[in-house]
């Protein structure tokens, strides 16, 4: 277990060396220290939901290797989801570089959804979580998780439909 805490580690880290590179590259040191420190909760929540999907899938990679059973559609589909969140992070930094290349309205979009890129990081976080968790309980990868008395398909659920209407409601609001 020591080994996929690592692994998740490792991630959030890679996570955020992304993201400083990203900002340190379009716009300086400073702005990427700058703008880390005023989204530091916003940073921090996205590389640790990430780090934690990264730790939960190699946990699901290694456990379903030793079995040597097939569960590759529920993986794939949570890999797809840490991906996303990964994209929606950074996305907003594309208004960074856009104006350069004459695309400035795109920017102006990006920087003014900002929050709502990084709520939908954040949110796709905690949805690929839960499917990671659903698709450990569903095949009791661990005994721990299988003994939960919560019914992590309808988590999983529940987050998707609460994610969904969340962001619903800041888009919304940000117009």
């Amino acid at each position: 277990m020591r080994k996929h805490i690592l692994v998740g580690v490792a991630g959030a880290v890679l996570l955020l060396l992304v993201y400083s590179g990203i900002l340190a590259l379009t716009q300086g040191l400073g702005h990427a220290l700058d703008q880390t420190a005023r989204l530091w909760y916003w940073v921090a929540l996205l590389a640790g939901g990430f780090g934690i999907q990264v730790g939960l899938f190699s946990f699901i990679r290694q456990a379903l290797r030793e079995r040597r059973a097939v569960a590759t559609a529920s993986v794939a589909a949570s890999g797809g989801v840490s991906a996303g969140s990964m994209a929606a992070c950074c996305a907003h930094h594309l208004g960074d570089v856009l104006p350069l290349i004459g695309l400035s309205g795109l920017a102006v979009f990006l920087v003014k959804y900002q929050v709502f890129f990084i709520l939908l990081g954040v949110l796709s976080n905690g949805v690929g979580v839960t499917v990671m968790l659903e698709t450990i309980q569903r095949h009791g990868l661990s005994p721990r998780v299988a003994r939960w008395k919560w019914d992590m398909n309808r988590v999983r659920k529940a987050a998707m439909a609460s994610s969904a209407l969340i962001l619903v409601v800041a888009f919304l609001l940000l117009r």
